[in-house]
């Protein structure tokens, strides 16, 4: 406990010190993706929506100029449909991004970001069955995937940024099986989707 509680003040103290030099911002992110996640045609027939996220940000620049790192937690709903059946899922997205900013002053300026992307499934339900043509099909959400994100944006104020972000699967997000558990698995399983998002800074 007393180790616990040390690491506490040890981050507060921190975190106040990067704000009392102006390295550490604290921001509202939001914005819309769609996903691109497949399966093979002739058993499972997918159809992607759009999905949001909203959440908290932390910009932290580093002593390099125009070097730093976006940490965000944000709230990502999105639905897909499979063989015709709809499938909400809901996660908490982790990226943690390296960045590099190009920028005239607080005034505006351009960025590119790389970094992991942890997400972790939240839904109320992970398991999808049914039946099509006398076939049993299942649709299984995992609990948590991997992925990487290669984006750019450009801020038009110190409080105003609006970014783009590419995120590629790492691991999969999903498995899926028909006919008494044939699994049915191909490398579209590790989505690809496009993010577009804007943050206000505090």
């Amino acid at each position: 406990m007393k180790r616990i509680l040390s690491i506490v003040v040890l981050l507060s103290a921190m975190t106040m010190a990067l704000s009392a030099q102006n390295l550490l911002r604290f921001g509202v992110k939001g914005g819309f993706d769609i996903q691109d996640m497949r399966f093979d045609e002739k058993v499972f027939k997918t159809q992607n929506k759009l999905g949001w996220f909203v959440g908290p940000t932390i910009q932290v620049a580093l002593p390099v100029t125009g070097l730093g790192l976006d940490i965000a937690g944000l709230y990502n709903q999105k639905s897909t449909k499979v063989n015709g059946e709809s499938i909400k899922q809901k996660y908490l997205l982790v990226p943690v991004n390296a960045r590099l900013t190009l920028g005239i002053g607080e005034a505006a300026g351009l960025y590119v970001a790389a970094g992991p992307q942890f997400a972790f499934n939240i839904g109320d339900d992970v398991d999808f069955e049914w039946t099509h043509n006398d076939i049993q099909n299942t649709f299984q959400l995992k609990k948590s995937a991997f992925s990487v994100n290669l984006g750019a944006g450009f801020f038009l104020s110190k409080h105003l940024e609006f970014g783009f972000v590419y995120n590629v699967g790492v691991s999969s997000t999903a498995e899926a099986s028909f006919d008494e558990g044939v699994k049915a698995i191909s490398d579209d399983t590790k989505p690809k989707s496009w993010q577009i998002s804007a943050t206000y800074f505090f």
